[in-house]
C-alpha cells in the first residue's frame, strides 16, 4: 500500500514536471541581473524598458534546458517580458510583480536597488514617467493638412533613415522615412491622441531626435524623443506633454495634477477611437479589428482587388488598424492574419453586414455614403430567399482552317450553385450540361466534421498538386482532440479497391498513412509548416510502390517560391508584387522525355496577362478581373502550322 502511495505521488509530480510549460525568475548575481525562463522554443528573446522593447535584440542562452540571459542595469524600476520565436510575447509567470501592459496583459516588473536587491513594485509604485522640455528645439513637427504626424530629421549624407517608437513597437525597419530636400528626411505617421516615444534610425545607427518636444530616459543612459498629439476642435496638433519642464526646473503641484489628467484623457480618447469594426475619420475609412496572436495582419477587399499583401495593418492600442481613402459605394472586405508563418483568411466578426464569400465562409460588406457632406458607413441589408450563391462559366473555341478559315472547335459550360444554411455546413453542386460534374457536402458542428465530395478531390493539404493525386469521390471525417490537434480520416470510392487515409493534423504539421488513396500502394504523407519570417512549408509523399512527391514553398510580403518534383518532372514557380501588382513565372520539366514548358503571368489593376509556351505552341491570354465577373480573351497556336493549328477561346465566369 505504501509503494502504492508513494508512486502515485511521484506519477502526479512527474505529469506537474512534464505538463508544465513555463517557469521564470529574476536575481541579482556576480553585478549583473539575470533572466531565466524555461519554454519549448528554438529561440527565446528578452525585451524590456532596457532595450525600448525590441523583439529580437536580445537572445537568450540555453543552457541545460533553461533560457538565460545576464546584463548589467543600473538601480531603477525595469518592465519586461519575453518573446518566443520573436513572434510570441509571453509574461514570465514568475516575476517579482506584474503590471499592466497596456494591451490586457502584464509585464513582468521588478526594482533593482542601489545595494543589488531585486524586489517587486505593486502598481502604485509604478514610476510615472519624467518629461525633461526641449527649449532649443527647431520646429521640425507638425500635422500636416491631412491629420498624418510628420516628423522631420536632418541627415545630409544618409543613405537609410528609419523611425522607431512606441507607435510601431520599437521595430527599426517597419517606417521608413522620406528624402524631401537639402539632407532633410521626414516621417509620415497616422497617430491617435497620446504621448509616443520615438529615435531615428540612421544608417543603422539609433539617434534621438535633437529637435524633439521634449526627452526622457530610454533605459540605457541615453534620451528618447517626446511627442504628444492632442485634439482640440476636431483638429490634430502636436506639442510637449503637459507637466514637462526644462532640466533646471520642478514641476508644481498644479503641474502634476495636469499631467495626471491629460494621460487619463489621452486613454479615454483612444479607446474611443480605435473601436472595433468600420468607422469614419476626416476622409479616411478605418478598419480595427483584434486579433492577439497574429504576428501581422493584413486587408483585402474588393477595393485593392482583394490583393493579400497589399496593405498593411498597424498594431496600436491592442487592435490591428488601417486607414483608407474611399470613394462613395459598396465594398467587401477580409482581413489576413499571419499566424505561425500562416496566412488565414478572417471576416470581422463587428462588420456592418456580410454576404457568403463563395467559399464556405462570409465576407464583411459596408455601404459608404454621403450625408450632410460627411461619409457614413452603413451596412448592407441582406437579400431575401434562400442563401445562395452561383457561378456560371463556360468557354467557346474556335480552330483555324486553311479551307474555311475559321471553324467552330468545342463549347463547354458550367453551372455551380452552393446552398449555405450557416456557417458550418455547405452545398455545392456543378452541372455542365450532361450531369452533375462536381458535388460536395460538408457539415460541422463541436469539433466534428464531416465532408462528402464527387468528382472533386479533398484538400488535405496546401498543395493543391498533391490532393489531385488523392481519390475523386469519397468521405472524410475529423474529429477535434484539443484546439489545435485533431484526427482526421478518408475514404475513396474505387471498384473493387477500398482506398482509405487517417492521420493527425495540427496548425503546423499533417501526418497520413495511406493505403491506395494517394497511390496505388501503402504510402506515408506529410506536411510540416516552418514558423519564420517566410511562410515556409514542406510536403511529401513516399509509397511502397516506389511512387513518390515532394514540393517546398516559402512566401513573403513581396516574394514567393515554390518547387516540386514527382519523380520524373520538375516544376518551379516563383512570383514577386510590384507595389500591388504582380509576376508570376513558372513552368514543368518532364526528365523521362525531356519536354519543357514555361508561362508568364502578369496581373494589374483588374487585368491578367498569361503567356505560356511548350517550345512548339505558343498561348497568349488576355483576362478582365472583376467582383461578379471575369471575361477573357485567349489565342494558341502551333509555330510550325500557324493556319490549320491555331484555337481562338473566348471564355469567362459570372458571379451571382
Amino acid at each position: 500500500m505504501k509503494k502504492t502511495k508513494v508512486g502515485s505521488i511521484v506519477v502526479i509530480l512527474l505529469i506537474v514536471i512534464s505538463v508544465s510549460q513555463l517557469f521564470g525568475a529574476v536575481e541579482y548575481k556576480d553585478g549583473k541581473v539575470v533572466f531565466t525562463f524555461k519554454a519549448d522554443a528554438s529561440i527565446v528573446y528578452l525585451a524590456g524598458n532596457f532595450n525600448n522593447w525590441n523583439p529580437t535584440a536580445w537572445s537568450m542562452k540555453l543552457v541545460n534546458g533553461v533560457w538565460t540571459y545576464e546584463v548589467e542595469l543600473k538601480p531603477g524600476n525595469y518592465q519586461y517580458k519575453y518573446v518566443i520565436e520573436g513572434k510570441t510575447w509571453k509574461e514570465d509567470p514568475e516575476a517579482p510583480s506584474f503590471v499592466d501592459d497596456g494591451f490586457g496583459g502584464k509585464n513582468g516588473a521588478f526594482t533593482l536597488t542601489e545595494d543589488g536587491k531585486i524586489i517587486g513594485i505593486s502598481s502604485q509604485q509604478t514610476p510615472s514617467k519624467k518629461y525633461e522640455l526641449n527649449t532649443k528645439r527647431e520646429n521640425t513637427i507638425f500635422v500636416d493638412q491631412d491629420g498624418y504626424v510628420v516628423i522631420r530629421v536632418y541627415a545630409k549624407d544618409a543613405k537609410h533613415v528609419f523611425i522607431a517608437g512606441s507607435f510601431n513597437n520599437w521595430k527599426d525597419n517597419d517606417t521608413e522615412c522620406y528624402y524631401v530636400d537639402a539632407g532633410w528626411w521626414e516621417a509620415v505617421l497616422e497617430l491617435t491622441p497620446g504621448i509616443y516615444e520615438y529615435k531615428f534610425i540612421i544608417d543603422g545607427n539609433w539617434l534621438v531626435d535633437p529637435n524633439a518636444f521634449a526627452f526622457t530616459d530610454d533605459g540605457f543612459g541615453g534620451k528618447n524623443g517626446v511627442i504628444e498629439v492632442a485634439k482640440e476642435g476636431g483638429k490634430l496638433f502636436v506639442r510637449a506633454p503637459l507637466g514637462a519642464v526644462a532640466v533646471d526646473e520642478k514641476p508644481s503641484q498644479q503641474s502634476q495634477q495636469k499631467v495626471q489628467v491629460s494621460q487619463t484623457n489621452a486613454t479615454e480618447t483612444v479607446i474611443q477611437k480605435v473601436t472595433p469594426g468600420i468607422s469614419v475619420v476626416g476622409k479616411n475609412v478605418v478598419f480595427a479589428v483584434k486579433k492577439e496572436n497574429a504576428q501581422e495582419a493584413y486587408l483585402a477587399g474588393s477595393f485593392n482587388n482583394w490583393n493579400a499583401r497589399a496593405l498593411k495593418m498597424q498594431f496600436v492600442e491592442g487592435y490591428w488598424v488601417a486607414s483608407v481613402q474611399l470613394q462613395p459605394g459598396t465594398y467587401r472586405y477580409k482581413y489576413v492574419f499571419v499566424i505561425g508563418g500562416t496566412d488565414t483568411w478572417e471576416e470581422d466578426p463587428n462588420a456592418p453586414s456580410y454576404e457568403p464569400d463563395g467559399y464556405g465562409g462570409k465576407n464583411g460588406v459596408f455601404k459608404l455614403v454621403e450625408k450632410d457632406g460627411k461619409l457614413v458607413v452603413e451596412g448592407v441589408e441582406e437579400k431575401g430567399g434562400l442563401p445562395v450563391k452561383g457561378e456560371y462559366t463556360f468557354n467557346y473555341q474556335y480552330k483555324t482552317s486553311s479551307t474555311q478559315y475559321l471553324v467552330s472547335n468545342t463549347f463547354s459550360n458550367k453551372l455551380t450553385l452552393t446552398f449555405k444554411p450557416n456557417q458550418e455546413s455547405a452545398i455545392s453542386v456543378s452541372y455542365d450540361g450532361a450531369g452533375i460534374s462536381r458535388a460536395i457536402l460538408k457539415f460541422a458542428t463541436n469539433g466534428y466534421a464531416i465532408n462528402m465530395f464527387y468528382k472533386s478531390p479533398y484538400t488535405f493539404f496546401s498543395d493543391h498538386r498533391l490532393n489531385s493525386l488523392g481519390k475523386e469521390t469519397g468521405l472524410s471525417a475529423q474529429i477535434n482532440v484539443t484546439g489545435t490537434v485533431a484526427l482526421m480520416a478518408g475514404m475513396g470510392y474505387e471498384s473493387g479497391k477500398l482506398p482509405w487515409t487517417v492521420g493527425v493534423i495540427s496548425d503546423n504539421f499533417k501526418l497520413y498513412v495511406s493505403d491506395k488513396y494517394f497511390s496505388e500502394d501503402l504510402g506515408f504523407i506529410g506536411e510540416v509548416k516552418v514558423p519564420s519570417f517566410f511562410n515556409l512549408s514542406f510536403c511529401g509523399i513516399y509509397s511502397l510502390d516506389n511512387s513518390m512527391y515532394a514540393s517546398i514553398s516559402l512566401s513573403s510580403e513581396q516574394f514567393g517560391l515554390y518547387l516540386s518534383f514527382d519523380g520524373i518532372s520538375m516544376s518551379p514557380e516563383i512570383y514577386s508584387m510590384l507595389g500591388e501588382d504582380k509576376i508570376t513565372i513558372g513552368g514543368i520539366y518532364d526528365f523521362y522525355y525531356g519536354n519543357m514548358e514555361a508561362y508568364v503571368i502578369y496581373t494589374t489593376k483588374g487585368t491578367e496577362y498569361y503567356l505560356g509556351t511548350d517550345l512548339s505552341n505558343v498561348e497568349f491570354k488576355l483576362t478582365l478581373l472583376s467582383e461578379s465577373k471575369d471575361l477573357g480573351f485567349g489565342i494558341k497556336t502551333s509555330l510550325a502550322n500557324f493556319m490549320n493549328n491555331t484555337y481562338i477561346s473566348v471564355f469567362g465566369t459570372i458571379r451571382f
